[in-house]
């Protein structure tokens, strides 16, 4: 899967306080490089800590926009949980996509990849890189919408 570097990156993370002000955000790199204008920012309507659910409805609203592009690789923020539900939802509409998820240690730093474990290995850096910049981005809209900024 994926034998050449992936020319579109597409990650998506989550974040909210005990579900309040939840958020989700989707960066994407192009050739390696953060492509901001693609850059997109999901208010979400769940009300309760569920980050699967939120996962779940910020991939559904992405997959509505086939003129977004088409991504060679997905990678999502959390773990098995969040890798099933990325492989549902994305697979049927992008098949050749590769899927990875980054799951965090108790001090929320990487830990380690799950998914195809040929591209997690490969492309590590390209995921980490991306999964760090998704948490960024997400983190800013949501501080904007609590006051915070």
């Amino acid at each position: 899967h994926l034998p050449k570097r992936p020319k579109r990156i597409e990650c998506f993370d989550i974040s909210n306080i005990h579900g309040k002000y939840a958020v989700g955000s989707m960066v994407v790199f192009h050739n390696g490089r953060p492509e901001k204008s693609q850059y997109r920012k999901f208010k979400l309507s769940v009300e309760k800590n569920d980050d699967v659910g939120a996962l779940k409805e910020i991939l559904t609203r992405r997959l509505t926009h086939g003129e977004w592009g088409k991504p060679d690789l997905v990678v999502v923020d959390g773990g098995k949980a969040q890798l099933r539900v990325a492989k549902m939802l994305v697979t049927p509409v992008f098949p050749e996509a590769g899927i990875v998820s980054v799951v965090k240690n108790e001090k929320h730093r990487p830990s380690h990849l799950l998914g195809d474990t040929r591209v997690a290995v490969k492309h590590r850096k390209a995921v980490l890189l991306a999964n760090s910049e998704a948490h960024r981005f997400g983190i800013g809209y949501h501080r904007k919408l609590r006051g915070k900024i």
